[in-house]
């Protein structure tokens, strides 16, 4: 049997000067500041913050994914 790693859609909050984005990553925890940070470079930080299921639902990720919100 294969050991399966099951993760969520984290919001993740990135800083640039004086704007603010989130982005959500859809992977394990432990992945997600490093995926948008491969993306958008440093100042990323994972928050608290949790979307809705419509808004889940709108989002339509894939796995080992990012995507602005």
């Amino acid at each position: 049997m294969r050991n399966l790693r099951v993760g969520g859609i984290y919001v993740v909050q990135a800083k640039k000067d004086d704007t603010i984005e989130y982005w959500a990553a859809a992977m394990i925890k432990q992945k997600a500041v490093a995926a948008v940070e491969k993306r958008l470079g440093p100042g990323v930080t994972l928050t608290d913050r949790r979307l809705t299921g419509q808004r889940l639902s709108k989002l339509r990720m894939r796995p080992n994914s990012v995507q602005k919100l």
